[in-house]
C-alpha cells in the first residue's frame, strides 16, 4: 500500500527519544505545560492550517490485535496469571496509558496498590518492547482511506501533527510506517505529565505548530480522545472503530465510521462520501462559523 512520502517543512519526527521538555519534530523548547502550553501560539484566523492526528485506533486498528496480544505475552513472561480477551480489553480502554491500565486491573483483582504499580511498570516495559517488534515488522496497515486523506491534506498545504499519549518508542516508527515522513510536530506520552482526556497533548501540539486552536482540526477515534481535543478548543472529526462506535461523541464536529465511509450525523457540510481534505476544511469552517 502506498504511503505519503512528502517531507514536512520542518522535518519528520526523529527516531531519537526526546525529553519531555521538547515539542518533538519542531525543535521548540517547552517551558511549561497546561495553561502555559498555548502561550506561544499565533492569533487564530479560523482558516484550517493543520490537522492533528491521534494514533491508536485513528491511524490504524492497533488495539485489539496489536496492543492486546503484546500485553498478554508480557503477562506470560512475567508469570502473571492474566489474559485479556477482546471484550475485557475493550472495557479497560477507558483507562489511558498501558501502565495505568495494568495496575488498575491488578488492583481490581485484589493486588496491593504498591505491588500492582511496581509489577505493572515491569510488565509495561516488556509489553512496549514486544509492540515495537510488531511495529518494526510492519504488522499494521493504515485504516482504509487514511493514505488518500493525508495525501489530500499535504497537497492542500495543510500541516500534519500527532498528539498521542502512547510511548515514543513505538509511536514514532508506527506513525512513519503508516503515513510516511509528513509529520511536523509529534507529541507522545513521554512529553506530557497528564494523559488524555486531559488536553495537554493537544495544547503542546498547538504550541509546537505555533497555532491557535481555531487554525487546527483534531482527528480522533474515542470518547476519551475527543474530550482531550475539544478540551483544547479544537474542532474534532471522529473516525470510530469496533471498540468506540457506541461512545459519546456529542462534542465532535463530525462522526464517521471510517475515512472511506460517508455516514455522518447529517448536520455537517458535505456529509456524504469519504473524508477528504476539502470536506475537513468545510467541517472546520462550519464549526467555527457556529461559534
Amino acid at each position: 500500500m502506498r504511503r505519503p512520502t512528502r517531507r514536512a517543512v520542518r522535518g519528520a519526527p526523529s527516531d531519537e527519544v526526546r525529553r519531555p521538555t521538547t515539542c518533538a519534530g519542531s525543535g521548540l523548547s517547552v517551558q511549561g505545560t497546561g495553561g502555559d502550553a498555548t502561550a506561544a501560539t499565533t492569533v487564530g484566523t479560523r482558516r484550517l492550517e493543520a490537522v492533528i492526528f491521534d494514533v491508536d485506533g485513528t491511524l490504524a486498528d492497533t488495539e485489539r490485535d496489536g496492543h492486546r496480544p503484546a500485553f498478554n505475552e508480557a503477562f506470560q513472561r512475567h508469570g502473571v496469571d492474566l489474559d485479556w480477551d477482546v471484550e475485557h480489553y475493550g472495557s479497560l480502554l477507558r483507562i489511558t496509558g498501558g501502565h495505568r491500565r495494568i495496575a488498575a486491573d491488578l488492583e481490581d483483582r485484589g493486588w496491593d496498590p504498591d505491588d500492582a504499580d511496581r509489577v505493572a511498570a515491569d510488565i509495561h516495559r516488556t509489553k512496549t518492547a514486544l509492540f515495537v517488534e510488531r511495529v518494526t515488522a510492519g504488522a499494521f496497515d493504515p485504516r482504509p482511506g487514511l493514505t488518500e486523506f493525508v495525501d489530500g491534506l499535504v497537497d492542500a498545504g495543510i500541516r500534519i501533527a500527532v498528539a498521542t499519549t502512547g510511548r515514543r518508542d513505538w509511536a514514532v516508527p508506527l506513525v512513519r510506517h503508516l503515513i510516511g515522513d509528513v509529520v511536523e510536530v509529534m507529541i507522545t506520552g513521554d512529553e506530557v505529565e497528564r494523559l488524555k482526556p486531559d488536553p495537554e497533548a493537544y495544547l503542546l501540539a498547538l504550541r509546537g505548530l505555533g497555532l491557535d486552536a481555531s487554525a487546527a482540526l483534531a482527528l480522533e477515534d474515542s470518547g476519551v480522545g475527543t474530550a482531550a481535543a475539544t478540551g483544547a478548543g479544537l474542532a474534532t472529526i471522529v473516525v470510530t472503530n469496533g471498540y468506540t462506535a457506541t461512545q459519546d461523541f456529542s462534542a465532535a464536529a463530525l462522526v464517521l465510521p471510517g475515512y472511506d465511509e460517508g455516514r455522518g450525523d447529517g448536520t455537517a457540510p458535505g456529509d456524504a462520501g469519504p473524508l477528504t481534505a476539502r470536506r475537513a476544511i468545510d467541517v472546520h469552517a462550519a464549526w467555527w462559523r457556529d461559534r
